[in-house]
């Protein structure tokens, strides 16, 4: 995964330095959100790299404006989201960020805003069998730190490969160094449709992954904040449209959530 930041508004929050503030935004003028930049749909580049784009992206933009504020952008990988929370180096984290209690343990999370089951991403040439068994761990890549590695794991009894990034895995993908990429589907709903040179398969396994949005402990208030709107939003027709806008062509209703979901599985501590 590329590592420059390619928000020039971040570039500007760093300059500025942070105010006194012991809220969770500690500017002014600027939230600061860590976000993947190797996720067509969910969050990708653009032609310009001050404007990137994508579900998340979206998402991003719309929490800050709940706090009077502009969403500033840093690229992360998987492994890091919690520790930049922990460290004070983000105010939020929005890179297709699973639900689970160990992780719960270290961040709050507002969610889910998407689920989605595992995938499997071959060449568009494959055409070998598709029973996710014929596969072996050394023929799967998967991104490190990720809640897939345990699931892949889990179904084929065997450890996967592991990149710090999807960029990486699909690289290995290209060069036949494996067969598959298997993580969330929903990521690689976004890469079939940028990338003619993959294909899915119409397997899918494990159980519903939940994305949330990730801030540090100890910030009721702004958590809450978070999500009530979020509770608003995955029942609305924007949720909807911004979904088929970014993944047009997939059933919205395959990832979809409701306010209840929400609200049982968000929990604010402080």
């Amino acid at each position: 995964m590329a590592t420059r930041i390619f928000s020039g508004i971040f570039l500007l929050l760093l300059v500025a330095g942070c105010s006194s503030s012991s809220g969770l935004f500690q500017n002014a003028r600027f939230a600061s959100f860590g976000v993947k930049v190797d996720q067509p749909g969910l969050a990708g580049p653009t032609k310009d790299p001050t404007n990137p784009q994508g579900f998340e992206i979206y998402l991003a933009r719309r929490v800050a404006e709940q706090f009077q504020r502009e969403a500033a952008f840093q690229p992360i990988t998987s492994e890091v989201r919690e520790s930049y929370l922990q460290q004070d180096r983000l105010d939020v984290v929005i890179a297709s960020y699973s639900m689970t209690d160990d992780r719960r343990l270290l961040v709050d999370m507002i969610g889910p805003y998407l689920r989605s089951k595992t995938g499997v991403l071959v060449r568009s040439d494959y055409h070998g069998p598709e029973d996710l068994h014929s596969f072996t761990g050394a023929e799967v890549c998967t991104a490190a730190g990720t809640t897939s590695v345990e699931v892949i794991r889990n179904e084929l009894g065997q450890n996967p490969v592991t990149e710090p990034s999807f960029e990486a895995c699909k690289d290995r993908l290209k060069k036949r160094q494996v067969t598959a990429i298997m993580t969330d589907k929903i990521i690689l709903e976004g890469f079939v449709q940028n990338e003619h040179e993959f294909k899915l398969l119409d397997k899918e396994f494990g159980s519903d992954g939940y994305y949330a949005i990730a801030i540090p402990k100890n910030h009721p208030s702004e958590c809450g904040t978070i999500l009530n709107w979020l509770k608003g939003y995955v029942d609305s027709p924007e949720w909807k449209n911004n979904f088929t806008t970014y993944f047009p062509g997939v059933d919205p209703d395959d990832y979809s959530v409701s306010s209840s979901l929400v609200e049982a599985k968000t929990v604010c501590d402080g």
